[in-house]
């Protein structure tokens, strides 16, 4: 469950139907944040970095992932599940299938938490 004492400014960015749904339906992130857990939805949609210094290279994201400190996957955890519930969730969803391997929208639904992170480490979105 995501911390509901924002201030009003966050407040405004959630969007109910997403909030409920991973309450309902959670991701796992807020306990699963390790860089073998991302690996684990890199391996399974199979994403392919596409913008960053690490285009194309999967293998050089993975590195990178199970070298982050617990500092930085607590972090990309934090932001992917707030960011998940926010308005811009379907969004974030269409930029995704644009970019990257087209995902069903309930594969999507399911990983956003994890997949959002990725995309922002990877330069799509900023967070």
């Amino acid at each position: 469950m995501i911390n509901k004492s924002y201030s009003q400014g966050y407040k405004d960015l959630i969007d109910p139907k997403w909030e409920k749904y991973y309450d309902v339906n959670p991701s796992g992130i807020n306990s699963n944040f390790n860089g073998t857990d991302f690996i684990k939805i890199i391996d399974l949609v199979n994403f392919l970095p596409r913008r960053s210094e690490i285009k194309g290279n999967v293998n050089l994201l993975k590195q990178v992932l199970l070298s982050f400190d617990f500092d930085t996957l607590h972090q990309m955890s934090m932001d992917g599940n707030f960011y998940s519930r926010t308005k811009k969730h379907d969004d974030y969803y269409l930029l995704y299938n644009i970019l990257y391997n087209k995902v069903e929208k309930l594969t999507w639904d399911k990983y956003a938490p994890y997949l959002i992170a990725l995309m922002a480490i990877d330069g799509t979105i900023k967070l």
